[in-house]
């Protein structure tokens, strides 16, 4: 039997139409100049679902690991995209069909996936340890060759990770460590857990501790700092049993707080200190670091979310649920466990990033892809990119045109950069109705005045999720490019 068209979904038309092919491009065109001092491999992940899912409500995050590959130098850019071979998207590939359930709901899940891990490795691509890994929350990583992204297989770490690795662990520059946890699949009556390691430069684990949280969230990301690191369990609940009995899986709880729970960074379980907040979505931070014995975290935030429904079914629009640049303040020497919220900038972003050889320490610069003119800013494409210096509220924004999808804008440092703004901005945007995509440079430092240059590429990039940069001087580059 020949394989189905998508179905209707705002997540499988439009900006988001899988394209369901690999494609090596040895040279692309380029408008503009591309900077004699931008040299280095620009990697992106996304969800791409190889087969048509099932009949349950489509999400954005549920579509295999699609990777693309941008290798930039000498004023030229190669590419290449592949699929991440998971032992899903192979055991589906053999059986000509969709077998799992949205999110591997096993509800829904086909008898036949039985054994089988789900696994997407669709949300994030990074280079640790002298390897490129795709991740997702729900899984160990995945290897990729970082020069031809062949799939080499999961990531077990000595068999530390066996079950769940963050979307987002982060890398401390200035150690090489890598900082990660991992949600702890429960047993019947278990209360939540999860793991948290450190990974040094080479790969090795350090240090293991398993972590008692309040309940079982979709811990999407943590804060980690020179010092400490914070674990943020927001309302967004996810519950196994809720689906067995119909509802959903994954579920904005309103009357549950935000609870940030504090541990230095080499601690144990017993030092956790649990601070509070208001119900607050966020799944992205800019950056987080120590400020006169105060935490502080910029995030992006909403007063909830469009992306899941509620526990009783219901589900918020995106215009009611709009993130913003906020700042979370925790001091642990105030008295109280309450945590200060503030606005930094109200416009309407996703995926904030800092210079990331920043990451753990202060940084005064937060880029983001944001929106202006979308009515759903995740279904629609957010259709601008913007800057904001967070000391003193200046914003910097490019707008690419109405009905424009870019993506995450990510810092690229230029060959020798030690500044924060050194460097460059770059984004893959897909403008409304075009048959390409680009890829778009921008001076780090003004955005508003345009590209510097745009690379073509000559079909349409769907929309995907987090991204990354690696300089050709930088120590993760020259380790995993030896």
């Amino acid at each position: 039997m020949a394989t189905a068209r998508y179905r209707e979904s705002r997540f499988l038309t439009g900006h988001h139409q899988p394209n369901r092919m690999e494609v090596d491009a040895p040279d692309l065109f380029v408008e503009g100049e591309l900077p004699a001092d931008l040299a280095g491999v620009f990697y992106r992940n996304g969800a791409e679902p190889l087969y048509p899912p099932t009949e349950e409500d489509y999400h954005w995050f549920d579509g295999d690991g699609m990777v693309y590959a941008f290798f930039l130098g000498d004023g030229r850019v190669s590419m290449r995209n592949r699929w991440v071979r998971t032992d899903k998207l192979m055991l589906e590939l053999k059986e000509g069909r969709r077998l799992f359930g949205v999110h591997g709901n096993p509800v829904t899940t086909d008898p036949r996936a039985a054994g089988t891990r789900y696994n997407t490795a669709n949300t994030n691509v990074i280079i640790h340890g002298g390897k490129l890994l795709a991740l997702m929350e729900g899984a160990p990583p995945v290897e990729l060759d970082p020069r031809t992204l062949d799939t080499l297989g999961e990531e077990h770490y000595g068999g530390v990770v066996t079950t769940t690795f963050s979307a987002h662990p982060k890398v401390d520059h200035r150690t090489g460590e890598l900082i990660n946890i991992g949600v702890i699949a429960r047993n019947k009556g278990r209360s939540p857990e999860i793991r948290y390691d450190i990974i040094d430069f080479e790969g090795r684990p350090t240090k293991t501790e398993v972590i008692p949280v309040p309940h079982q969230s979709m811990m999407h990301t943590f804060f980690v700092t020179e010092n400490y690191v914070v674990f943020p369990v927001t309302p967004l609940d996810v519950s196994i049993r809720r689906a067995m009995s119909g509802g959903p899986m994954v579920a904005w709880d309103p009357d549950r707080p935000t609870e940030l729970g504090l541990m230095p960074r080499t601690g144990t379980a017993a030092q956790v200190r649990w601070f509070e907040a208001a119900p607050r979505q966020m799944m992205h931070e800019a950056n987080v670091w120590e400020q006169d014995g105060r935490i502080i975290a910029d995030v992006a935030a909403a007063d909830g979310t469009a992306l899941f429904p509620d526990i009783h079914g219901h589900r918020r629009s995106h215009a009611e649920t709009r993130q913003s640049l906020r700042r979370w303040t925790i001091d642990p020497a105030a008295g109280t466990d309450v945590v200060r919220e503030e606005i930094l900038n109200d416009r309407d972003i996703q995926f904030p990033r800092p210079d990331d050889r920043l990451m753990t320490r202060r940084s005064d610069h937060a880029f983001a892809n944001s929106n202006l003119h979308s009515s759903d800013g995740r279904a629609d494409g957010m259709d601008s990119v913007l800057r904001v210096d967070t000391r003193t509220g200046a914003e910097d924004l490019y707008h690419f045109g109405p009905g424009a999808a870019a993506g995450e804008l990510i810092f690229a440092p230029r060959v020798g950069s030690t500044g924060e703004l050194d460097g460059y901005a770059l984004t893959l945007v897909h403008r409304d109705g075009a048959a390409e995509t680009e890829l778009v440079v921008f001076d780090a430092g003004d955005l508003a005045a345009g590209p510097l240059a745009r690379v073509l590429i000559p079909f349409r990039i769907p929309s995907g999720f987090h991204c990354n940069y690696y300089s050709v001087d930088s120590p993760l580059y020259r380790q995993a490019m030896a």
